[in-house]
């Protein structure tokens, strides 16, 4: 409360409706690039970060590979590593997914042009595309967390909207994403599923969640079963958009969330921090930090010490984890409808 306040308050509502005029110039100037030969799925979503869409992105490029299907993930590279020039989703998809090319770069629409001379898709997959208006596509599918869906419903920077909860009449599927397995959780899915219907009612909406699959010991490289951190107090270390959302998939493993060391949303560790967590944790008796795996590559290249006399004994783990999509065959059944309808 305060007149510092109000007066910020004002500022910031002032720059949303310029944002949003932006935004409609944007797409009302858009004049989009139409593949051919392939078709173009988008893999979006309507909030700042912390939404499930590059696991969504990775179940899909899964599924159409393993059916035959030559697929390619178009990307932007968002906040990569000065030191490295490595971004945190292209490196995500090229670790994970053996044998599917990932192209990285601002223009969707030259990038789609380099996938059609160098690969000859089947399919495009466009990473965080439901806002890139210069790429034609045949699919928008929209993540939605369900725990802050649309925030308090303002534009950027008033609020965590990136266009208004109507541009979900664009998208021909939504999936709710984290959703638990508990009264509470699949409530507030239901309840969003009721309000992405007035947006869209044609839309066809389903619920995600995450599972965990196995750890990957960061400075050795190997894999252990989760069986490693179940009953076991464990630190926290991660740089994402919604660490709630990877504290409740850890603790889902029977491990007990100690301690937390929670960094905004693609932070760039350094050395020092990553020791210092390191030393905090042997000082309380912590042997095992558990990260996620898109933190992964920025942890590696932070020119942190694997072993020193004061970190000894400390491990760092990554948690792999696949998004679980309820009634998946019924999703990938609308999906594959884009290679089996008539034109």
């Amino acid at each position: 409360q305060g007149p510092v306040t109000e007066a910020l308050k004002w500022l910031l509502y002032e720059l949303s409706f310029v944002y949003g005029l932006a935004l409609a110039i944007a797409k009302v100037g858009a004049k989009p690039y139409h593949p051919r030969g392939c078709k173009v799925i988008s893999v979006g979503n309507m909030t700042l970060g912390g939404t499930g869409k590059t696991p969504l992105v990775a179940a899909i490029a899964k599924r159409f590979k393993r059916d035959g299907k030559k697929v390619v993930i178009l990307t932007r590279g968002y906040m990569a590593d000065a030191r490295t020039g490595l971004a945190d989703e292209p490196e995500f998809y090229r670790r994970t997914l053996a044998g599917v090319p990932v192209i990285t770069g601002r223009d969707r629409a030259s990038s789609a042009k380099e996938a059609e001379a160098k690969y000859s898709p089947d399919l495009l997959l466009l990473d965080d595309g439901f806002q890139h208006w210069n790429l034609a596509r045949d699919l928008d599918i929209v993540s939605v967390n369900v725990n802050n869906p649309f925030g308090n419903g303002c534009l950027l920077p008033r609020g965590i909207l990136r266009e208004p909860a109507s541009s979900l009449k664009r998208a021909g599927v939504v999936v709710i994403t984290k959703v638990l397995p508990d009264m509470s959780s699949l409530g507030k899915a239901e309840a969003l599923k009721s309000r992405i219907k007035q947006e869209n009612p044609d839309a066809e909406v389903f619920n995600a969640s995450y599972c965990a699959r196995r750890l990957h010991d960061v400075s050795g490289g190997y894999e252990t079963g989760l069986d490693a951190i179940n009953g076991k107090r464990v630190a926290l270390l991660c740089a994402i958009g919604d660490p709630r959302s990877f504290e409740e998939t850890v603790v889902s493993t029977g491990a007990i969330a100690a301690e937390q060391y929670y960094f905004t949303d693609h932070h760039m560790f350094t050395a020092a921090e990553i020791e210092r967590v390191m030393k905090e944790c042997r000082i309380k008796g912590i042997d095992t930090v558990v990260t996620t795996e898109k933190d992964l590559p920025r942890i590696k290249n932070s020119g942190a010490a694997p072993v020193s006399p004061e970190t000894a004994g400390v491990r760092i783990l990554a948690l792999s984890v696949e998004l679980a999509i309820d009634k998946e065959e019924q999703f990938f059944g609308r999906l594959d409808t884009l290679f089996t309808r008539k034109a």
